[in-house]
């Protein structure tokens, strides 16, 4: 068995249990809903990694950017200020697999 009893007799869904605990955790996550996006993305490890994008954010120097690039995306970090001629979205959160 991969877990010990004291964590099986826990109640694992006691932190996810209350609405208010999401919703504060989704506008810490999710600053403008209408320009906020999620992709999917597997990285060079091979594991899943969800990228939350902000389209109305302008990227700063150090920033991951998604930029249009042919084909599609390419994932990349802002070296100096950057036009947002070829930037697609500021990486704003990502969440990858342990």
């Amino acid at each position: 068995m991969p877990f010990d009893s004291s964590y099986i007799d826990h109640d694992k869904t006691l932190y996810f249990d209350s609405q208010d605990f999401l919703v504060s955790i989704a506008k810490k996550i999710v600053r403008n809903p209408l320009s906020t996006h999620v992709i999917k993305t597997v990285a060079r490890s091979g594991k899943i990694r969800f990228l939350i994008v902000d389209r109305s954010r302008a990227p700063e120097e150090g920033d991951l950017v998604l930029a249009a690039a042919s084909p599609g995306l390419r994932l990349g970090r802002v070296k100096r200020a950057a036009s947002m001629k070829n930037i697609w979205g500021t990486v704003i959160w990502f969440l990858e697999e342990a």
